[in-house]
């Protein structure tokens, strides 16, 4: 008997149910999972499992002794996460070819953890360079003077500013004298070039030296120029922080830097990227970015998919509260943090093999993460799909519509990264189309403003052969904000 798996979760039943419940539920998942059926790899090991549990369970008295063990052990505990899953389809046909299948994955936080908010252990590296001169800086100042307002008697906040050097303006550390720390901020100045690398190494040693055992540790990097020669070590730092359990958040201003460098900084971080059009909006995306920081209730999220017998994954996309396409690492896609305030919503999108009629486990989905204020690590939550296959004509069915959304705005995420391609390959006139198309089909979302600028550059491209910094960022910037809206997800 091992005591750390929760045999209640492995059959699907609560702590409280009755002899008969068990009985039951292992019946019906030995029938679908047993070696006799044909079941490949995955499915075995899971039949071992529900076997262990139903052979702990089953049994009075060892199943007294493993609920008086887990209580010993603080395990009986009331889940901290919850994932609702979605699929595109509840039945299938049988077909000589592969069908597409999406998954809508939503994962949010009990009751068991709102209101109960970990400390944040934070570390503001700001660009001092000449060109960060004037409002710009004088903004930046101002929005780091907004954090230290906000700073909570458990938070620890350090500043660090970098030109082709860096410098820590404020060493972090808790309760710091807030009037004092905003006149230092006052006294920054901007000179010399932008060395990223020199302001990540001192920045993420500050958050390493302020890290405690139940904190978020998070970097924001604010930046508005490009950084020379030391592209690789940046993206060796990113891969550090995550080792450390540091997230990066990393903000752009204006139309002349690397967005290719400080979106790869950012999620090989598990953190964020943005992108800041004008100096005026720095103070709300700081605003915004504190809160959300602020709200954080579990973080190094990752998630697992257990595919089903030659079941293929095509992709995963986040698609609330913004659109990015997820990378897997080691086995597992990174997912970041968990905000109090909202869900994160994931769409996994599949090819499902030809299948004999009856039941069938295409995936199994697997949330994992941390929640500080519970001091929990590895927290999970899991689900499975299980799609019947039948030879009988189907009726018409209806896709759920928050996938429909979902789909609908990936479309047009991908159009602008196809057109992206399409231009760096010199194929103007085909990325000049697609361009138009993605206009035409934000229009009809309601989204008038990237429309336009769509057009806009479609035109420039048509002249030019190229578009302008700026253009390219709002596209790509803006498609990424076509997320899933609140109402469109919602569980009546």
């Amino acid at each position: 008997m091992q005591v750390e798996k929760d045999y209640y979760a492995i059959l699907g039943l609560s702590k409280t149910a009755t002899a008969q419940e068990i009985k039951k539920a292992y019946r019906r998942l030995a029938r679908r999972y047993h070696p006799d059926a044909g079941a490949d790899e995955e499915d075995a090991a899971r039949f071992r499992e529900i076997q262990e549990a139903y052979d702990v369970l089953g049994d009075p008295e060892q199943r007294e002794a493993y609920d008086r063990w887990r209580e010993m052990e603080g395990l009986d505990q009331k889940p901290a996460l919850i994932l609702r899953a979605t699929p595109s389809y509840q039945t299938l046909s049988c077909l000589s070819e592969e069908q597409a299948f999406y998954v809508l994955l939503e994962v949010m936080p009990t009751s068991e953890i709102k209101g109960k908010r970990p400390p944040l252990n934070l570390c503001l590296v700001l660009d001092r360079s000449t060109s960060m001169q004037g409002e710009r800086l004088q903004r930046a100042k101002d929005a780091a003077s907004y954090i230290i307002d906000r700073l909570s008697e458990d938070d620890t906040f350090s500043l660090v500013v970098f030109s082709d050097k860096a410098e820590t303006i404020l060493s972090g550390r808790q309760r710091p004298n807030k009037a004092l720390a905003k006149s230092v901020v006052s006294t920054i100045g901007s000179w010399g070039g932008t060395e990223i690398l020199q302001g990540l190494l001192v920045g993420l040693s500050e958050v390493e030296k302020c890290r405690l055992p139940n904190s978020i540790n998070h970097l924001i990097l604010l930046t508005d120029g490009q950084t020379y020669g030391d592209e690789e070590g940046c993206l060796e730092q990113a891969e550090i922080a995550r080792q450390r359990q540091i997230s990066i958040t990393t903000l752009g201003l204006g139309a002349d830097w690397n967005d290719e460098l400080l979106d790869q900084i950012a999620a090989r971080s598990g953190g964020t990227s943005a992108y800041i059009d004008s100096p005026t909006k720095i103070m709300e995306v700081f605003r915004d970015k504190i809160h959300s920081l602020r709200s954080v209730l579990a973080h190094e999220l990752t998630l697992a998919l257990r595919l089903g017998k030659e079941v293929k994954l095509r992709e995963v996309f986040r698609v609330s509260p913004y659109i990015t396409r997820l990378e897997e690492q080691g086995g597992v896609f990174p997912l970041g943090m968990l905000e109090s305030h909202k869900g994160d919503v994931f769409l996994v999108d599949m090819l499902v093999p030809p299948k004999p009629a009856g039941q069938h486990r295409l995936v199994r989905v697997e949330v994992v993460g941390d929640v500080p204020a519970l001091a929990r690590q590895k927290e999970r939550a899991w689900q499975e799909i299980i799609v019947n296959f039948t030879e009988e004509p189907i009726p018409d069915r209806q896709v759920p519509s928050a996938i429909v959304g979902a789909l609908g705005k990936l479309a047009i995420f991908r159009m602008q990264e196809k057109a992206l391609m399409e231009l760096e390959r010199g194929e103007t006139d085909l990325a000049t189309q697609r361009l138009e198309t993605m206009a035409t089909r934000l229009i009809n979302i309601g989204e008038i403003e990237l429309a336009r600028a769509a057009l806009l550059e479609a035109g420039r491209i048509a002249k030019t052969g190229q578009l302008s910094p700026e253009g390219r960022k709002k596209i790509k910037y803006g498609t990424r904000s076509l997320s899933i809206l609140p109402r469109e997800v919602r569980h009546d």
